[in-house]
């Protein structure tokens, strides 16, 4: 069975935001607090990640794999 490429392109974006996120706190390794705009980037990411694995969940449950 091939998935939906909508699907696939949500499981892309997950995969992609979570690198971007750990590239944003792994620049912050000089133990000082995170700048406003990057942490507004990180919750941003965060958002769109759990978004993304709600959609992916939910076509998961309608199509199981068998």
């Amino acid at each position: 069975m091939q998935d939906d490429p909508e699907i696939d392109w949500h499981r892309e974006q997950i995969a992609k935001n979570r690198e971007l996120i750990a590239e944003l706190q792994s620049g912050n390794t000089a133990g000082a607090d995170v700048f406003p705009e990057t942490q507004a980037e990180i919750d941003r990411l965060t958002a769109q990640i759990e978004q993304s694995e709600l959609i992916v969940a939910a076509y998961e449950k309608e199509h199981p794999q068998d």
